[in-house]
């Protein structure tokens, strides 16, 4: 017996030796025939592939999950929102509404009215003194600073059931998406992935104080997948951190992804390009890191060790570089795959630009819908044009209101599945960080279906104005702002508009910046006056500021009858009638920019 035991054990042994010695061998095969970025290693580009498999393989079993749903999204959205009735209702917001007495859907909604930011204050103050149930049974894993919309940031909770449900319902899916509809995306080139490490903060107790999006201290286990050396995201500086990253992006001939939260963040990195290419190809042909860099000694010194000298890759960047600007990313990077970066809403201009000059020939994708509440929706076909996204039912429990509503305090709301196509809504969401009703301040309009789930456009946020780098400044706040920089000129001011600087073609400084064009009864002292007043009264736009991310804002005085001029070209270019224009306080064509 124990005889036969051993041989059945030793097959078992050589068996599984054999097992795992085929598939060692499948894994070397597949990385050795496989496309390297050229600083890959046989060790990285091995774990990059790893990475790959792993991810699509967790994708596949989302996407299958996120079907199922879909052919049953009533109770899908019932089983999601009373387990987060049921979970909360012992915490101070769920004792102070009554969450115990909650049993259906429809209870909930009658008995829980549409909420805004102002509705849980209280409790987010409860957490920063200490109390971290107060919304919530599980501990938060930090406060989330939203971006501002509203003219202030606010501070959210976000629980690591936030995270969860982002990466599984939202990152994988989209690898998964990637290697069904474009499996030659799905490389072992690296990423020149454009983030930025932010400046965390802590509350008296603390608890982490930051963003929630995507930034190089969450993404520590796939710096592998990325052309930027980890020492390079201890620079806490933007320009000069993105100097690295469009360095060691240059050096790779084979990059294949680059990336970005949005497009304005890209659009800006061509920009630098275009005016510090021969700074960067030097560093590329010598080795030698540019000692005109404001960057901390020990990070130099631990970059620098990353450097080699290339001057054949340096000659051939020259040389496309003096070839001019259009279709350059191609040019550059022959065997790049795509951008894959948000596109839609204010990005829309940044994604234009970007398409018709540098990168006219690379394929965008903007892969999901997100917000500070957590994950919203995943767009399903990467290769489409116009992106749309698919509502995931599992990440938030979602009410919409009829736009001509949105104007009511408590207006009436429809459910995921009550909604219609080519009609415009505005998002509500009860999320699992203990928001509940939450009038977000999103647009969307429904474009299709996948199954029983909405797939929808976003089309813009109300009261939004200007968004060069996901600050978000609202008409509200900024007027407000003008108007206290009016009263330190001493000066009436008769009209203004805003634009970006994208929009300027005569721009020379490629930092992104407001311009802001004022008519005035007298002229303007001291301009940068509204520049320091919009930091004082919005913090996340300080923050971009003082980081070096967002440049100064430029005040152009106008003559008088610049205005009349506006209205008059309206009237003649668009259908409105002269009773129903209004100037627009941000401006979106060029040619109107240029006429101002």
């Amino acid at each position: 017996m124990f005889s036969l035991l051993r041989k059945i054990v030793k097959r078992t042994l050589i068996g599984s030796a054999l097992g795992v010695g085929g598939t060692a061998a499948v894994v070397i095969y597949n990385v050795g025939s496989s496309k390297w970025s050229d600083s890959h290693t046989w060790g990285s580009a091995t774990k990059h592939y790893l990475t790959n498999k792993f991810m699509v393989c967790l994708g596949f079993v989302s996407f299958r999950q996120l079907v199922k749903q879909s052919k049953d999204v009533r109770q899908t959205q019932a089983e999601f929102l009373l387990e987060q009735i049921t979970k909360n209702k012992h915490t101070q917001y769920g004792r102070d509404h009554n969450f115990g007495s909650i049993q259906s859907v429809a209870e909930f909604r009658h008995s829980q009215p549409l909420s805004r930011y102002q509705n849980y204050q209280p409790y987010v103050d409860m957490i920063q003194a200490g109390d971290l149930l107060a919304m919530t049974a599980d501990k938060p894993a930090q406060l989330a600073v939203t971006s501002g919309t509203s003219g202030q940031s606010s501070l959210l909770p976000t629980t690591a059931d936030i995270f969860k449900r982002f990466f599984l319902s939202g990152i994988a899916v989209l690898f998964q998406r990637l290697h069904e509809t474009q499996p030659e995306w799905v490389t072992l080139q690296k990423s020149m992935k454009l983030f930025y490490t932010p400046r965390w903060r802590h509350t008296a107790h603390g608890l982490l104080i930051g963003p929630n999006s995507s930034n190089p201290d969450s993404a520590k286990r796939i710096y592998h997948l990325y052309t930027t050396p980890p020492p390079a995201y201890g620079i806490m500086t933007e320009p000069e951190a993105l100097y690295i990253h469009l360095l060691f992006g240059l050096m790779d001939s084979n990059l294949g992804i680059i990336e970005s939260n949005f497009a304005s963040t890209i659009y800006t990195a061509f920009k630098t390009l275009e005016k510090r290419w021969p700074e960067l190809v030097k560093d590329i042909e010598t080795g030698v890191l540019n000692p005109d860099l404001d960057i901390p000694d020990d990070v130099r010194d631990e970059i620098q060790r990353e450097m080699k000298p290339n001057a054949e890759r340096a000659r051939e960047l020259k040389k496309q570089f003096e070839l001019g600007f259009d279709n350059l990313a191609q040019r550059i990077w022959p065997s790049l795959n795509l951008i894959l970066a948000t596109t839609t809403g204010t990005m829309s201009l940044y994604h234009k630009a970007l398409s018709s000059t540098t990168c006219s020939a690379v394929p965008t994708y903007s892969p999901i819908y997100g917000a500070s509440e957590g994950l919203l929706g995943v767009n399903l076909v990467p290769g489409r044009p116009q992106p749309s996204y698919c509502l995931v039912p599992s990440a938030q429990f979602f009410e919409f209101i009829k736009t001509a509503d949105s104007f009511d305090e408590q207006p009436n709301t429809l459910l995921i599945h009550e909604l219609e196509v080519g009609e415009e809504y505005e998002v509500v969401v009860t999320n699992p960080s203990g928001l509940y009703r939450y009038r977000l301040g999103d647009v969307v309009q429904v474009v299709e279906y996948f199954n029983e789930i909405p797939v929808v456009k976003f089309k813009y946020r109300q009261g939004q104005m200007l968004n060069l780098h996901g600050e978000k400044l609202s008409e509200e706040s900024f007027y407000r702002t003008l108007q206290e920089s009016a009263k330190a000129w001493g000066a009436e001011i008769l009209d203004y508009s805003t634009c970006e600087n994208v929009l300027d073609e005569k721009a020379t400084d490629c930092t992104p910046h407001y311009l802001v064009f004022i008519e005035s009864e007298n002229p303007i002292e001291k301009p940068e006056i509204l520049d320091e007043i919009l930091q004082e009264n919005h913090p996340v736009y300080r923050s971009f500021r003082a980081k070096g991310s967002i440049g100064g804002l430029k005040v152009v005085q106008v003559k008088r009858g610049s205005f009349v001029q506006l209205k008059e070209w309206m009237l003649k270019n668009t259908d409105a009638s002269s009773n129903q224009i209004k100037i627009p306080r941000v401006l979106k064509n060029k040619e109107v920019v240029t006429m101002m």
